[in-house]
């Protein structure tokens, strides 16, 4: 069956463009509705490694300010119609895991002739914190081992020993507000093996202003080819491959990443993402496959592919230490992060309008405290108005 679409993912982002939420959630929605419908039925081999496009992707936003819900919610109407199991974002551990269990499906690899059994589901969470729930460990815990999508993985039951779930594969498409992420994630969490594999998409506010956006016969017939072709990709079976100049080109970036790491230049400064930047070739990977995938059955990722996948990487590095930014153990971090994303989206703001805004978080002594820390870090001016010889913060930072 031929596709409707010359590419899935421009066509999504086509689709999506009549809505308010900005484009990076609709990229990585896109994503996730791909990784998804392909499941464990395909996979990339690479040295001793066998590699799944499962994605672990997180939406971060002001709550009601971003439309995380909206971009989510677009690409689940998508999602839902192609045959994925999804699984509820209020289920229990016990259950989820009973769920992944009985989700087992087959598809016969057609180079090898071999039948491979798998247990995917996709997770739809369009608030974290009821899925992972508050600092829960020993789910989290599972989560980091799920990511991996082993041949088997054993757990242990309450009253029968142990049992054994054959080909997992798990994805998850969640969303929250950074400052729900300390109740979700313990200290101890932060910047470890479960954080690592997540692709945190972050934004401070919407993408455009829409009273009523338009469904348009445009739309109608995009989301119907959108749904079809997505259908179609579920239908891919077996392994990807680098073309030969590919490979060339991801080895000559890989081993370059590979020096800037070590002397200390790595894609994301903040020390709490070192696990994120030293899995980062892992999570291009994966993503290589996945846009390949978006454009044709070929099952080739191309020179294209790969820089698609890397500058679309790049984008979402840009912002994601700003997940972590008021998770810190400082006295003041947390207010510290709200004026900074205030600053940053503002750019100049009188010091009384702060302290008009912020008075909850903090006192007059509080923020020269922060004034000069954020000035310090020179991300932030302080300038006196001559008219009326007020106290200025012109954001400077990136």
């Amino acid at each position: 069956m031929k596709r409707r679409l010359n590419d899935w993912l421009s066509g999504y982002l086509e689709y999506a463009d009549e809505s308010e939420p900005p484009t990076s959630y609709h990229t990585w929605v896109g994503v996730a509705c791909i990784a998804s419908t392909l499941q464990r039925k395909v996979f990339f081999k690479w040295g001793f490694e066998t590699l799944y496009p499962n994605m672990y992707i997180i939406l971060i936003g002001p709550s009601g300010k971003c439309r995380k819900g909206t971009a989510m919610r677009m690409g689940f109407e998508i999602l839902k119609n192609v045959g994925v199991k999804i699984v509820s974002e209020s289920i229990t551990r016990e259950a989820l895991i009973r769920q992944m269990k009985t989700s087992v499906n087959s598809a016969i690899d057609p180079n090898t002739n071999t039948v491979n059994y798998h247990c995917s589901l996709t997770c739809f969470s369009e608030e974290l914190s009821v899925f992972l729930g508050q600092s829960d460990v020993k789910f989290l815990a599972d989560l980091t081992d799920w990511y991996d999508s082993k041949d088997k993985w054993t757990y242990e039951t309450k009253n029968q020993g142990t049992d054994t779930i054959q080909g997992l594969c798990f994805n998850i498409l969640g969303a929250t507000a950074a400052d729900w992420l300390v109740s979700i994630l313990p200290q101890e969490a932060i910047g470890g093996g479960f954080t690592s594999r997540i692709i945190f998409v972050v934004e401070e506010n919407k993408r455009r202003t829409l009273p009523k956006p338009a469904f348009t016969k445009r739309t109608r017939l995009l989301m119907e080819a959108l749904k079809a072709d997505l259908e179609h990709i579920g239908t891919l079976v077996g392994r990807f491959d680098f073309s030969p100049d590919t490979e060339e080109e991801y080895m000559a970036w890989y081993q370059q990443q590979d020096a800037n790491t070590f002397k200390g230049i790595g894609p994301i400064q903040d020390p709490r993402f070192a696990g994120y930047c030293e899995r980062r070739a892992t999570h291009l990977r994966k993503l290589c496959m996945i846009f390949s995938a978006s454009r044709g059955d070929d099952m080739i990722i191309t020179q294209d592919d790969f820089k698609r996948a890397l500058n679309t990487l790049k984008a979402v590095e840009v912002k994601m230490p700003r997940v972590f930014s008021g998770l810190g153990t400082a006295k003041y971090a947390q207010a510290t992060e709200k004026i900074l994303i205030y600053l940053a989206s503002k750019k100049q703001v009188q010091q009384m309008e702060l302290l008009t805004h912020f008075y909850r978080d903090v006192d007059y002594e509080t923020l020269k405290i922060i004034e000069a820390t954020l000035e310090k870090m020179g991300v932030i001016r302080v300038m006196i108005n001559p008219a009326d010889k007020q106290v200025v913060y012109q954001y400077i930072g990136q």
